[in-house]
């Protein structure tokens, strides 16, 4: 199975970087490499300094965007065109379950869709699974300046995903949490007291 865990961002919001984000004594990047060592992955940096930079402190395979600033949309795109279908996610959601990942993936497959796309009042496009042959749409719309993943996705075969079925891998979804602030940090640190506990 082929994750693709999207490391760029530059964290504005929380002043550092993503992958040097600690959440309950692990960086970020950290977290990553332990929860997805069992399957293929790849780690999408914004550019060959970021990669350099990880791949020198972290066993990894590294690679970076191809079209530079602009966004996820170019990590997905660089991640499909080196890797095939794939699941993808952020570094900066350290709460994923495996269980939910392996899911997305064999039903993207098993649908054959080129996006399957985990959906509740709002879609969640990074995580979820992407085809090859998304690659083509992406790439167009980077090139017409669409910086919004879900603007090429209208061109495409997706399955909106309804999240309810995940509840069976992720009671409370958790997955889908991800980390922009120095609130939303502290929310994490409530999350991961729990999940130590065994709360979630």
């Amino acid at each position: 199975m082929k994750v693709a865990v999207l490391v760029g961002g530059v964290g504005r919001r929380i002043g550092m970087e993503k992958t040097e984000i600690t959440l309950c004594g692990k960086k970020l990047i950290e977290w990553a490499l332990e929860k997805y060592s069992s399957y293929q992955t790849v780690f999408v940096c914004r550019d060959d300094e970021q990669a350099k930079r990880l791949s020198s402190r972290y066993d990894a395979e590294f690679m970076w965007d191809i079209y530079k600033n602009v966004g996820s949309i170019a990590g997905i795109h660089a991640a499909l065109k080196h890797f095939g279908s794939c699941v993808v996610t952020a570094i900066d959601m350290p709460f994923v379950k495996p269980a939910v990942v392996e899911n997305l993936y064999n039903e993207g497959k098993r649908l054959g869709c080129d996006v399957l796309l985990p959906k509740h009042e709002y879609p969640e496009p990074l995580l979820a699974y992407y085809s090859e042959r998304a690659v083509d749409e992406l790439e167009k719309a980077i090139v017409r300046g669409d910086r919004k993943i879900l603007i090429p996705l209208e061109n495409l075969n997706v399955v909106y995903y309804p999240v309810e079925n995940l509840r069976k891998f992720d009671k409370e979804l958790i997955s889908f949490f991800n980390i922009n602030t120095p609130e939303d940090l502290k929310r994490a640190e409530e999350l991961c007291s729990k999940m130590s506990t065994g709360e979630l």
